[in-house]
């Protein structure tokens, strides 16, 4: 294949950490015709801040590269374009490439503020049947008091195994009160790998008065490194009594990794 050689020393140079000679051999390699070369040169630009890395992954694309869309796209968000990232995946959707619905429904709530724009894309990602848009709707919806819509679309989620749409099927009963049945959900995420889920679990169990399983699971977010959850250990211990030293001194250990916000 036209440019392995200069794509396999790119590929090593990025191992050894030699950015800019890997970045000068993937565009040695595309010139000689390897055809993922230049969006790989254009993505460690971007990494880099070079400002030439825009330019690269046009031409990138403009090669038919289409795994240059991503870069791309994100290069155009955190340059204050988020305008133009939605137009250049709003015309990769039109060309076929549905995949591209939910970071426009996501560019247009979180970066525009267009909510109207973004309900449509949300819906046309769940429509197209893409994993992460129940659970990313979802969130939206809760965003403007939509509840019911969100739990709507989480339910089927976690019902058929999604670990993430079962945390946030929990954590979306537990605020509206189904006490039991958010902890059951969060349970399950957890069961299922998503310990992230700790941490909400450990809270809702102390809150419910169920001290073992309480204790469990705050100390497994603690092993885990979990933020909160060392904040959560010293509300365990003042809720059991514990030595009022030893609490103070959980506290501390909560201020220190940052789980308590100190005003100065």
């Amino acid at each position: 294949m036209p440019g392995t050689n200069h794509l396999a020393q790119a590929d090593q140079a990025v191992r050894e950490g030699r950015m800019d000679a890997a970045v000068k051999l993937y565009l040695e390699a595309a010139d000689a015709g390897a055809p993922e070369a230049r969006r790989k040169a254009g993505e460690l630009m971007f990494a880099g801040g070079d400002e030439n890395a825009e330019a690269v992954l046009r031409q990138a694309l403009a090669e038919g590269d289409t795994e240059a869309v991503d870069a791309l796209s994100e290069l155009l968000e955190v340059t204050g374009r988020a305008d133009a990232a939605v137009e250049l995946l709003t015309e990769r959707h039109l060309q076929g490439e549905t995949h591209w619905a939910l970071a426009i429904a996501n560019l247009l709530a979180d970066a525009l503020d267009e909510p109207e724009a973004a309900e449509r894309w949300y819906a046309a990602a769940v429509e197209a049947g893409d994993p992460d848009a129940p659970n990313d709707f979802a969130a939206f919806l809760q965003d403007f008091d939509r509840d019911a819509e969100a739990e709507a679309l989480l339910r089927p989620a976690a019902e058929s195994g999604d670990e993430f749409a079962m945390a946030n099927l929990g954590r979306l009963l537990l605020n509206g009160d189904a006490i039991d049945e958010g902890i059951a959900w969060l349970t399950h995420a957890v069961e299922a790998g998503q310990e992230d889920a700790l941490v909400d679990l450990g809270d809702a169990e102390l809150d419910a008065g169920h001290m073992g399983a309480a204790r469990e699971h705050i100390r497994r977010a603690m092993d885990s490194g979990i933020d909160g959850s060392r904040l959560l250990y010293a509300h365990l211990l003042d809720r059991e009594g514990a030595d009022r030293d030893e609490i103070e001194a959980a506290y501390r250990v909560a201020v220190e990794a940052g789980d308590v916000e100190v005003e100065e």
